[in-house]
């Protein structure tokens, strides 16, 4: 019960990430489901956190902000590390990534407890 409990939440954050940069980008819900290769239905459903999102879906998603998909699974209002990259949220993917791995191996890790 309680994995299902964190699952909700996670798809919770997730959506409301995805809205968050769809409304920053000036993207209608018709536009991104467009974009993403998904109906105006599967996105809405996607947003409001009534469907279980994909890693292929996070993906998808991601390409079309142009992002690096951890960018939008981050919660920086909750986790440091995640605070720390938002500033960098916005790179093209592989300099992202190339950040985060650094962060990582000088040891800078994600807070205990944070999603």
């Amino acid at each position: 019960m309680k994995e299902e409990l964190s699952v909700t939440i996670l798809a919770a954050k997730v959506a409301a990430r995805i809205q968050e940069f769809r409304v920053a980008r000036g993207l209608s819900l018709e536009q991104l489901a467009k974009a993403a290769e998904l109906s105006s239905t599967e996105m809405e459903t996607i947003e409001t956190g009534g469907s279980e999102i994909t890693t292929d879906l996070v993906e998808r998603i991601a390409q079309v902000f142009n992002v690096h998909p951890a960018v939008l699974l981050m919660c920086p209002d909750e986790d440091p590390m995640a605070k720390l990259l938002e500033q960098y949220r916005d790179v093209p993917k592989a300099e992202f990534q190339r950040i985060a791995g650094e962060l990582m191996s000088r040891g800078y890790r994600r807070s205990k407890g944070s999603a």
